[in-house]
């Protein structure tokens, strides 16, 4: 049995995409990477639990183009919308 949560807060493409505009620490491609992280999550909306997963990941791979300054700008910008 699945169950249903009405009241699960989600943030969805166009909110998403505007809030990673408003960072202005973030290059053009900075942007592109983030949207492509969350591409799959940004579906059927993306949940404060899936973000934190996301976030999490992202701080903790080396290999892409993001710094922790700019994981946790991208972290507190988003978490307004929860």
């Amino acid at each position: 049995m699945s169950l249903f949560f009405p009241n699960v807060k989600k943030i969805y493409r166009d909110d998403f995409k505007k809030a990673l505009r408003k960072i202005p620490q973030l290059s053009p491609s900075e942007r592109a990477y983030i949207e492509g992280v969350f591409d799959n999550s940004l579906k059927d909306g993306l949940s404060k639990s899936e973000f934190k997963k996301e976030i999490n990941q992202l701080k903790h791979n080396s290999n892409d183009p993001l710094d922790s300054f700019e994981v946790e700008k991208l972290k507190k910008k988003l978490m307004e919308y929860f």
